[in-house]
Protein backbone atom coordinates (compact mmCIF):
# COMPACT_ATOMS: atom_id res chain seq x y z
CA UNK A 1 0.00 0.00 0.00
CA UNK A 2 1.21 3.28 -0.58
CA UNK A 3 2.59 5.34 2.22
CA UNK A 4 -0.44 8.65 1.74
CA UNK A 5 2.54 11.52 2.23
CA UNK A 6 -0.29 13.78 1.08
CA UNK A 7 -2.55 12.51 4.25
CA UNK A 8 0.23 13.29 6.93
CA UNK A 9 -0.19 15.98 9.07
CA UNK A 10 2.57 17.32 11.16
CA UNK A 11 1.84 18.66 14.52
CA UNK A 12 5.16 19.40 15.90
CA UNK A 13 5.71 22.72 16.69
CA UNK A 14 1.89 23.84 16.69
CA UNK A 15 0.27 25.64 19.41
CA UNK A 16 -2.31 23.86 21.81
CA UNK A 17 -5.37 25.11 19.78
CA UNK A 18 -7.50 24.30 16.71
CA UNK A 19 -6.07 24.13 12.99
CA UNK A 20 -7.94 23.12 9.68
CA UNK A 21 -6.71 20.94 6.97
CA UNK A 22 -8.24 20.17 3.53
CA UNK A 23 -7.23 17.32 1.21
CA UNK A 24 -9.15 15.68 -1.79
CA UNK A 25 -9.69 12.25 -2.30
CA UNK A 26 -9.66 11.17 -6.05
CA UNK A 27 -10.05 6.98 -7.38
CA UNK A 28 -6.21 6.73 -7.24
CA UNK A 29 -7.26 6.82 -3.00
CA UNK A 30 -9.07 3.81 -2.94
CA UNK A 31 -7.38 1.87 -5.32
CA UNK A 32 -4.91 1.04 -2.94
CA UNK A 33 -7.01 -0.09 -0.36
CA UNK A 34 -7.26 -4.01 -0.91
CA UNK A 35 -10.82 -4.73 -0.55
CA UNK A 36 -12.37 -1.28 -0.65
CA UNK A 37 -16.05 -0.95 -1.58
CA UNK A 38 -15.35 2.21 -3.25
CA UNK A 39 -14.52 1.82 -7.29
CA UNK A 40 -13.63 5.82 -7.56
CA UNK A 41 -14.16 8.87 -5.75
CA UNK A 42 -14.60 12.86 -5.92
CA UNK A 43 -14.51 13.69 -2.02
CA UNK A 44 -13.24 16.96 0.39
CA UNK A 45 -12.30 15.70 3.16
CA UNK A 46 -12.14 18.62 5.73
CA UNK A 47 -9.84 17.94 9.03
CA UNK A 48 -10.04 19.85 12.00
CA UNK A 49 -7.15 18.97 14.72
CA UNK A 50 -6.88 20.12 18.37
CA UNK A 51 -3.96 20.08 19.63
CA UNK A 52 -3.85 19.77 23.50
CA UNK A 53 -0.80 18.73 26.00
CA UNK A 54 -1.35 15.13 26.21
CA UNK A 55 -3.45 14.45 22.97
CA UNK A 56 -5.24 15.53 19.77
CA UNK A 57 -8.78 15.35 18.79
CA UNK A 58 -9.31 14.92 14.58
CA UNK A 59 -12.55 16.03 13.66
CA UNK A 60 -13.13 14.44 10.22
CA UNK A 61 -15.71 15.73 7.26
CA UNK A 62 -16.10 13.77 4.06
CA UNK A 63 -18.48 15.83 1.27
CA UNK A 64 -18.55 14.55 -2.37
CA UNK A 65 -19.77 11.54 -4.27
CA UNK A 66 -18.34 7.81 -4.89
CA UNK A 67 -18.70 5.07 -7.41
CA UNK A 68 -19.82 2.20 -6.14
CA UNK A 69 -21.67 -1.20 -7.31
CA UNK A 70 -25.68 -1.81 -7.10
CA UNK A 71 -26.63 -4.97 -5.42
CA UNK A 72 -29.01 -5.14 -7.40
CA UNK A 73 -28.12 -4.74 -11.44
CA UNK A 74 -24.13 -5.01 -10.30
CA UNK A 75 -23.32 -1.65 -12.70
CA UNK A 76 -21.30 1.17 -11.30
CA UNK A 77 -23.13 4.15 -10.16
CA UNK A 78 -22.73 7.75 -7.72
CA UNK A 79 -23.84 7.81 -4.26
CA UNK A 80 -23.27 11.34 -2.71
CA UNK A 81 -21.85 10.87 0.97
CA UNK A 82 -21.71 13.53 3.76
CA UNK A 83 -20.29 12.19 6.73
CA UNK A 84 -18.49 13.38 10.13
CA UNK A 85 -16.75 12.17 13.38
CA UNK A 86 -14.51 12.29 15.23
CA UNK A 87 -11.04 10.50 16.78
CA UNK A 88 -9.27 11.36 20.19
CA UNK A 89 -5.86 10.33 19.66
CA UNK A 90 -4.24 9.79 23.10
CA UNK A 91 -0.24 9.05 23.73
CA UNK A 92 1.31 5.56 24.25
CA UNK A 93 3.87 3.21 24.82
CA UNK A 94 3.32 2.18 20.31
CA UNK A 95 1.13 3.32 17.68
CA UNK A 96 -2.10 1.41 17.74
CA UNK A 97 -4.82 2.22 15.45
CA UNK A 98 -7.15 -0.44 16.43
CA UNK A 99 -7.71 0.05 20.09
CA UNK A 100 -11.14 1.17 19.78
CA UNK A 101 -13.88 2.84 17.66
CA UNK A 102 -13.34 6.61 18.53
CA UNK A 103 -9.90 6.26 20.57
CA UNK A 104 -6.62 5.47 18.98
CA UNK A 105 -3.20 5.55 20.13
CA UNK A 106 -0.14 7.29 18.95
CA UNK A 107 3.66 6.38 20.19
CA UNK A 108 5.42 9.32 22.65
CA UNK A 109 7.22 11.36 20.63
CA UNK A 110 5.69 11.18 17.45
CA UNK A 111 5.35 14.95 15.47
CA UNK A 112 2.75 13.97 12.61
CA UNK A 113 -0.09 11.68 12.17
CA UNK A 114 -1.59 9.79 8.95
CA UNK A 115 -4.94 10.46 8.64
CA UNK A 116 -5.23 8.31 5.36
CA UNK A 117 -7.26 5.16 7.13
CA UNK A 118 -9.74 7.29 8.90
CA UNK A 119 -10.63 8.86 5.24
CA UNK A 120 -10.82 5.85 3.81
CA UNK A 121 -12.99 4.26 6.86
CA UNK A 122 -15.36 7.29 7.08
CA UNK A 123 -15.80 6.75 3.39
CA UNK A 124 -17.29 3.83 3.87
CA UNK A 125 -19.24 4.15 7.25
CA UNK A 126 -20.97 7.30 4.99
CA UNK A 127 -22.18 4.65 2.27
CA UNK A 128 -26.03 3.18 2.41
CA UNK A 129 -26.35 -0.79 4.10
CA UNK A 130 -27.94 -1.67 0.85
CA UNK A 131 -26.36 0.06 -2.70
CA UNK A 132 -28.92 0.27 -5.34
CA UNK A 133 -29.41 3.16 -8.06
CA UNK A 134 -31.67 6.32 -7.15
CA UNK A 135 -35.15 6.38 -8.32
CA UNK A 136 -35.41 8.72 -10.98
CA UNK A 137 -37.61 11.78 -10.85
CA UNK A 138 -40.89 9.37 -11.72
CA UNK A 139 -40.09 6.71 -8.41
CA UNK A 140 -38.60 4.43 -10.91
CA UNK A 141 -35.69 2.43 -11.00
CA UNK A 142 -32.73 3.61 -12.45
CA UNK A 143 -30.91 0.13 -12.36
CA UNK A 144 -29.91 -1.57 -15.74
CA UNK A 145 -32.81 -2.38 -17.05
CA UNK A 146 -31.85 -5.66 -19.17
CA UNK A 147 -30.27 -6.90 -15.53
CA UNK A 148 -33.49 -6.24 -14.12
CA UNK A 149 -35.34 -8.22 -16.83
CA UNK A 150 -33.02 -11.41 -16.53
CA UNK A 151 -33.73 -11.11 -12.49
CA UNK A 152 -37.22 -10.88 -12.91
CA UNK A 153 -37.15 -13.93 -15.48
CA UNK A 154 -35.12 -16.01 -13.02
CA UNK A 155 -36.94 -14.87 -9.61
CA UNK A 156 -38.00 -18.11 -7.93
CA UNK A 157 -40.69 -16.68 -6.26
CA UNK A 158 -43.35 -14.22 -7.45
CA UNK A 159 -44.97 -11.76 -4.80
CA UNK A 160 -48.51 -13.03 -5.41
CA UNK A 161 -46.86 -16.97 -4.50
CA UNK A 162 -45.21 -15.85 -1.30
CA UNK A 163 -48.02 -16.51 1.02
CA UNK A 164 -48.57 -19.79 -0.51
CA UNK A 165 -45.11 -20.72 -0.16
CA UNK A 166 -45.08 -20.18 3.73
CA UNK A 167 -48.30 -19.42 5.48
CA UNK A 168 -46.67 -18.84 8.79
CA UNK A 169 -44.32 -16.43 7.54
CA UNK A 170 -47.62 -14.06 6.63
CA UNK A 171 -48.99 -14.57 9.95
CA UNK A 172 -45.91 -12.93 11.29
CA UNK A 173 -45.73 -10.20 9.21
CA UNK A 174 -49.39 -9.47 10.32
CA UNK A 175 -48.30 -9.70 13.52
CA UNK A 176 -44.77 -7.39 12.84
CA UNK A 177 -47.46 -4.81 11.10
CA UNK A 178 -49.70 -5.13 13.94
CA UNK A 179 -47.06 -4.22 16.13
CA UNK A 180 -45.71 -1.28 14.17
CA UNK A 181 -49.35 0.28 14.07
CA UNK A 182 -49.68 0.40 17.52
Amino acid sequence: MKSFEQYIVHFNGLDNKSYDFDFEVFDDFFKNFENSEIKGAELKAHLVLTKKTDSLELEISLLGSVSIVCDRCLDEYKEDIEFKDIIYVEYGDETNFDTNEDFVLLKRGENSINISQFIYEFAHFGLPIVHFHPENEKGESTCNEEMLKILEKYSLVEEKDEEKLDPWLSQLSEIKNKMLNN
